[in-house]
């Protein structure tokens, strides 16, 4: 790069002097040792500043490589764009229009056209939490045993709801996995590799997992404790009707229970 400088013309712009090619070659030399120490910040500094003496389409390219680095996409997309401005079939076009292209689809634009990769990105629409769900399962009326051993009925009518409670327990528990697989898979995307086609897709479906396992957690974990609380009364050889009913406020889920004993 720095021996560019000293050698290339730049078009449409005064011709740059011996003394500002070498002061701009001093400039990248430093931009270049400044970005393999990693302080990339200083890179680009001094990186303008060549730019400012000498303006150099590559040095736009460069620019963008280390705004890229910093994981400022935004910025990187505008220099990559303004080195292909200024020269769309140079040296750097195939790699800097490559690199746009990677930028788009983070920043959301996932349907980028490969010849127009600078076309301006989507507006980012920040996604508003959604609504607590509350599920209120009607009640459970359970009538007095009717044989001779009083309680047993109760007994098994709490083992098998229970059941129903642990079943949508681990269902929520799966959908939660799911979940948490498709957001891993989003966050540790090689950032240097293009983002797949059906990236909008993967969102919709890790949402609607996490919504799901709200859901089943919520309503498994009612069912589970009421299931609980009757196999108890069964065990302490309830007499009498007994009405479970679940119940859920701001904040709260529990289970009022309602009957003489």
């Amino acid at each position: 790069m720095a021996s560019l400088l000293i050698t290339s013309p730049v078009l449409a712009q005064p011709k740059p002097t011996a003394q500002q090619k070498q002061q701009a070659g001093e400039l990248v030399k430093q931009a270049i040792a400044k970005s393999q120490a990693n302080d990339h910040e200083a890179a680009i500094e001094l990186y303008l500043g060549a730019y400012a003496i000498v303006p150099l389409p590559l040095l736009l390219s460069n620019i963008g490589s280390e705004y890229k680095t910093l994981a400022r996409p935004v910025e990187a997309l505008k220099y990559f764009c303004k080195y292909l401005d200024a020269e769309p079939t140079g040296s750097n076009a195939s790699y800097a229009s490559s690199e746009a292209k990677v930028l788009q689809i983070q920043l959301g634009n996932t349907t980028v056209d490969d010849k127009a990769v600078c076309a301006p990105p989507p507006p980012i629409v920040e996604k508003k939490a959604p609504e607590p769900v509350v599920v209120v399962p009607p009640p459970i009326i359970v009538p007095p045993p009717a044989h001779a051993a009083p309680g047993r009925a109760l007994e098994y009518a709490g083992l098998g709801i229970a059941g129903l409670g642990a079943i949508g327990l681990a269902f929520g528990i799966g959908f939660g996995l799911q979940a948490s697989s498709i957001s891993d898979t989003i966050s540790n995307h090689d950032p240097s590799q293009p983002w797949p086609a059906d990236i909008a897709q993967q969102e919709r479906d890790g949402q609607a997992a996490e919504d799901k396992q709200v859901i089943l957690m919520t309503v498994g974990g009612i069912v589970l404790v009421g299931g609980a609380v009757l196999f108890l009364l069964g065990r302490s050889k309830a007499h009498h009707e007994l009405t479970v009913t679940p119940s859920a406020g701001a904040g709260t889920v529990g289970v009022v229970f309602a009957g003489g004993f």
